[in-house]
């Protein structure tokens, strides 16, 4: 919303354009922690793989790959629910510093004469009511489909990979329970070591 209670403060145009960069800043940052934090996740999906593959080619240490699975995948649940709080994080700021934006735009002035017939357009204020006259929710075609905002689909690649993490643990419980007699019974953790022999000596 646009302040107008103090329409005698005066503020000027280049440190309104400095805060806007700043904006976009930490909207670039957001976007560069997301492209950081899906490489993240997807190496996670490939170790996971990898670490079936060798528990299924060794039967040996069948065990310890189902529990490195369980464990790289928990740690891979609560990292999206970092990722997804860091979303909210930097959207909130975001329209924290807009807000700021649009408080400054009605007492910006372009030039240090007071005769100057500039004024603020209020770009941010306005576009943000387009928005709103969009609404959330829209119809698509005659069909019932929702179809869900920009600024939530952000949200949906964390979310797709937390659900995947989840179901990998949950499979790897509901086949270890199906399996554990025939795990315990055949895939036995072996741990090598060295025998160290010492010869005998005459006489003793």
């Amino acid at each position: 919303m646009i302040d107008n209670s103090e329409p005698r403060k005066k503020y000027a145009f280049e440190e309104m354009q400095l805060f806007y960069e700043s904006t976009e800043k930490v909207t670039d940052r957001r976007l560069a922690a997301n492209r950081w934090n899906y490489s993240i996740c997807t190496a996670i999906v490939v170790s996971v793989a990898a670490l079936i593959n060798w528990g299924l080619s060794q039967p040996a240490f069948l065990i310890v790959s189902v529990l490195a699975v369980i464990l790289l995948s928990g740690m891979a649940t609560l990292f999206c629910s970092l990722w997804i709080g860091q979303i909210k994080d930097f959207k909130a700021l975001n329209n924290a510093k807009f807000n700021v934006l649009n408080s400054m735009a009605p007492h910006v002035v372009f030039s240090d004469r007071d005769s100057d017939p500039r004024i603020s357009y209020c770009p941010f204020e306005r576009e943000w009511r387009a928005l709103e006259d969009v609404k959330a929710l829209q119809e698509v075609a005659s069909q019932q489909i929702v179809a869900l905002k920009s600024s939530n689909m952000e949200f949906l690649i964390p979310k797709a990979f937390r659900i995947l993490f989840i179901g990998i643990i949950v499979s790897m419980f509901f086949i270890v329970g199906l399996n554990w007699q025939h795990l315990s019974n055949s895939s036995v953790l072996t741990i090598p070591t060295h025998s160290v022999t010492t010869p005998l000596k005459g006489g003793h």
